[in-house]
């Protein structure tokens, strides 16, 4: 083995299990299953997806997307359906009702940072938006015993990226502002390029210029 390819396999593995944190407030939410949700999701005619442009987009064996479809399958997140007019061997991916909601709830949590409801707030999933108000929030009490505001939730993975490139930098805030986000673009540039030497043929389903869309 060589040390890049150690240490790709320990970053991606803490990635992984970063991502499970982040989405411990989804039901049956994981990272691998998020890909798959999150690709359906964004389909521009609707919430559907041959089963073979999951398993060309995400670039994993036919027999891995197959078992990760048959298990969302019997969570109720989707349905697989054939497509008796084109070719009875193809397969059809659809997001159910609740299925677009969780991955809802899951865009939530992996690109939006929010204030945790409230004790008081109903347990139920439809909770008022009300309960979202920042006067409403508990307080907690932090280490000098001075009360503090509870941390917000979401974009856990986005902040340590983007943390990670900004401690590198040096220089005022100011300088900053965008240098970070620019040093981030360029190193998703070169992991995709060693992904591709490595094999890699599948094209990512993420937005890789942070720059362009970004200011933070």
């Amino acid at each position: 083995m060589h040390p890049l390819s150690f240490f790709q396999k320990r970053a991606h593995l803490c990635a992984v299990a970063r991502g499970r944190e982040m989405f411990e407030s989804v039901a049956d939410m994981t990272p691998a299953r998020f890909d798959i949700l999150y690709l359906m999701h964004r389909q521009r005619h609707g919430h559907w997806i041959e089963q073979a442009a999951v398993t060309r987009a995400l670039g994993l064996a036919r027999q891995t997307v197959w078992k990760m479809v048959e298990r969302l399958v019997e969570l109720g997140l989707i349905t697989k359906t054939k497509d008796p007019l084109f070719h009875a061997r193809r397969n059809i991916l659809a997001l159910t009702a609740d299925g677009v909601r969780r991955v809802r709830e899951a865009l939530t949590a992996a690109f939006t940072e929010t204030a945790p409801l409230p004790r008081a707030a109903p347990a139920d999933a439809c909770v008022p938006r009300y309960w979202k108000r920042p006067e409403l929030a508990d307080v907690d009490i932090d280490v000098n015993g001075l009360p503090a505001a509870p941390r917000k939730r979401g974009r856990e993975l986005e902040k340590i990226f983007t943390s990670f490139f900004w401690q590198r930098l040096y220089g005022g805030r100011r300088g900053k502002r965008f240098r970070h986000l620019s040093l981030l673009d360029e190193t998703i540039e070169l992991a995709k390029d060693l992904a591709c030497a490595l094999g890699n043929t599948s094209a990512t389903i993420y937005s890789i210029r942070f720059s362009d869309s970004h200011d933070h």
